[in-house]
């Protein structure tokens, strides 16, 4: 009787916690992810710019989900532009390009199927002496009520964990890796010592 009055406290402390704990999560989710990237912002903002450049540098491609198909739309690039994409594990996903300034900022909109709200996206191109600073901001409203603010800060964790492996896979397109010379060249230097 004693365990099962304690079990029963425990539960209805748990349930308390949880449904208090979720008027302290925020009503959006907001992630915000720099990296620096040794090139012109003029060099950069193409990969940005075009939704077909996106496949080479986001997290959501492919590899990680196999049965990942992308559609293109709207002029190629710039203001109009657009790509949807689906699949099994990334789920039915709109990008719409709506406002693109050459070589410095781009706003996109973002749908997923299912989701209430869209996200709001920017990328700023920020140059420096070493290269561009590049900023990515993503903020998207999250419903009122417990099991969508709890859904919203677990998604959060995953949105900055793409967001930082989709800067990094950009920053590895625009600073390639130095070719060392291979051993049959440097022996051919050496035989003609």
């Amino acid at each position: 009787m004693k365990a099962s009055l304690i079990v029963l406290v425990s539960l209805l402390f748990a349930s308390a916690s949880v449904v208090f704990g979720s008027f302290l999560l925020p009503d959006s989710s907001e992630v915000r992810r720099s990296i620096v990237i040794n090139a012109k912002p003029e060099q950069v903002f193409p990969y940005l710019n075009n939704p077909t450049e996106w496949e080479k540098w986001n997290a959501w491609n492919k590899d990680y989900d196999p049965t990942m198909i992308r559609l293109y739309g709207g002029p190629l690039s710039g203001k109009g532009a657009y790509q949807e994409w689906n699949g099994d594990k990334v789920g039915m996903v709109k990008v719409h390009f709506t406002v693109s300034t050459p070589p410095s900022e781009l706003y996109y909109k973002q749908l997923s199927k299912g989701e209430e709200f869209e996200t709001i996206g920017i990328f700023s191109l920020e140059p420096l002496d070493d290269g561009t600073r590049v900023v990515w901001h993503q903020k998207t409203r999250v419903a009122d009520d417990l099991y969508n603010r709890y859904r919203g800060f677990f998604k959060k964790l995953k949105t900055e964990a793409e967001a930082e492996q989709s800067l990094l896979s950009l920053k590895t397109i625009l600073e390639p890796t130095p070719k060392t010379e291979g051993k049959g060249q440097i022996a051919d230097r050496k035989g003609r010592s």
